[in-house]
C-alpha cells in the first residue's frame, strides 16, 4: 500500500507541474487577462485580497505500468485529491499578474471529494472544507505569514463528522459541522465546540464574519439569521418557497427558493424580508462577496451590487464557477485546447 502511495504522490506531483505549466505559460510572460486550467474539475473560487483563490478535487487514475521502472505486479488504481489554489491580480484586479501557485494539496484513497466550501483568508488566502459522503475531509487554511500551510480540523475517527461551512474573519477561523441528525455544530479556533441543538443540511448552512444563516430541512420556508455563542435568538425571515441552498458573506445573505416549475435567488433587505433578484428554471452556481452577487446560469454570467441580476456577459461554453467581491467578477468558462478539456479563467468589473 505504501508504494502505491508514493507512486500516486510522485506520479501526481509531476502530472500537476506539468498541468501547471501548460495553464499558466501566457501570464509568465507578463500580466494576462486570462489564466488556463487544466480539466472541467468542480471549482469554487473567491476574491482574497489581490488575489484570486480556487479550490478543486478530481480523481487521478494512475496506471503505474507505463512508467519505467514500475516495481512487476502493479496494478492500475485511483486516487482523489482536492487543492487549493492562488494568482495574484493587478491593483485594478483586471489581469493575472503571477502563475496560479498551489496553495494547498490533499491527498487520500478512500474516497471521492467535491469542493465543499470555501472561503478567502488574511493575507491573499483561502480556508477550503473539501465534502464527501464516505469520509469527515479535512478543513485546511493557507497561508501562516510564514507561509505554511494550517491544518484546522483533521479528524480520520470512524463517525468523525463532516465539515458543511467555513468562514475565516476577525483574526479566527470558523467551520460549521453537521451530526447525523443534522444538528449543528459551531467550531472556532478560538473557542471550544457548541451547539444550541438547531438542525440544518449541507448546501442550507453559511457563515460569513459575525453571522451564521441557515434553514431547518424541517421548516423548509424560514431562513435563520444568528450568530454562534450565547446570543439572542435568531431571527426568523419568511421565504416565499422551500429553500434550496443559502449563501452568506459580508453584508449580504442570498437563498434560492423553488416556486413551483421556477428557482428563485432572494437577497435579504434591511426591512427584515427578502427580494427576488433572479429567476430561472434550474438553480445557477452563485458567489457573494463584497456586498454583490453573481450568478451563472449556463453560459449567462450576472452580477450586481444591489437590486436585481444584470447579465455582464455570455460565455462560449458552460460557466462552472464564479466568485465576486464589491465590482470585481471572475468566472470559469470550459473550452478545448488540442482537444484537451481546459477551464479558462476570465476577470470584469461591474458597475
Amino acid at each position: 500500500m505504501r508504494g502505491r502511495r508514493a507512486a500516486a504522490a510522485a506520479i501526481g506531483a509531476a502530472m500537476g507541474a506539468a498541468a501547471v505549466a501548460m495553464a499558466l505559460a501566457p501570464a509568465a510572460n507578463g500580466a494576462s487577462r486570462t489564466v488556463t486550467l487544466e480539466g472541467w474539475w468542480p471549482r469554487e473560487m473567491a476574491f482574497s485580497g489581490r488575489a484570486l483563490v480556487w479550490s478543486e478535487t478530481a480523481p487521478v487514475r494512475i496506471d503505474p505500468r507505463r512508467f519505467p521502472g514500475a516495481p512487476p505486479g502493479v496494478v492500475p488504481f485511483t486516487y482523489y485529491r482536492a487543492e487549493g489554489f492562488r494568482a495574484r491580480l493587478d491593483r485594478a484586479s483586471r489581469r493575472f499578474v503571477t502563475t496560479p501557485e498551489t496553495l494547498i494539496s490533499i491527498r487520500t484513497s478512500i474516497a471521492g471529494m467535491t469542493p465543499g466550501a470555501l472561503a478567502p483568508m488574511a493575507g491573499e488566502g483561502l480556508v477550503m472544507a473539501p465534502f464527501s459522503r464516505r469520509f469527515a475531509a479535512p478543513v485546511v487554511a493557507c497561508c501562516t505569514p510564514d507561509g505554511e500551510e494550517i491544518d484546522v480540523e483533521s479528524d480520520g475517527r470512524p463517525g468523525a463528522l463532516p465539515n458543511v461551512a467555513v468562514e475565516s474573519g476577525f483574526g479566527d477561523i470558523r467551520w460549521v459541522q453537521l451530526q447525523p441528525d443534522g444538528t449543528q455544530v459551531m467550531r472556532s479556533q478560538a473557542r471550544p465546540a457548541t451547539s444550541a441543538g438547531e438542525r440544518s443540511a449541507r448546501g442550507l448552512v453559511a457563515l460569513a464574519p459575525g453571522l451564521r444563516a441557515w434553514v431547518d430541512p424541517a421548516a423548509p420556508r424560514t431562513l435563520l439569521l444568528g450568530a454562534d455563542g450565547p446570543v439572542p435568538a435568531p431571527r426568523a425571515v419568511a421565504l416565499p418557497g422551500d429553500a434550496l441552498r443559502v449563501w452568506a458573506a459580508r453584508g449580504v445573505v442570498v437563498v434560492a427558493v423553488r416556486r413551483g416549475a421556477r428557482v428563485e435567488l432572494r437577497r435579504t433587505t434591511s426591512g427584515g424580508g427578502t427580494a427576488r433578484i433572479w429567476s430561472g428554471g434550474r438553480l445557477p452556481r452563485v458567489a457573494v462577496g463584497g456586498a454583490s452577487v453573481a450568478a451563472a446560469d449556463g453560459r449567462v454570467v450576472l452580477a450586481s451590487r444591489r437590486g436585481a441580476l444584470r447579465r455582464v456577459t455570455t460565455a462560449r461554453r458552460r460557466v462552472d464557477a464564479v466568485a465576486i467581491n464589491g465590482r470585481r467578477l471572475a468566472w470559469s468558462e470550459r473550452a478545448t485546447r488540442r482537444g484537451a478539456r481546459v477551464a479558462v479563467v476570465r476577470l470584469a468589473r461591474i458597475r
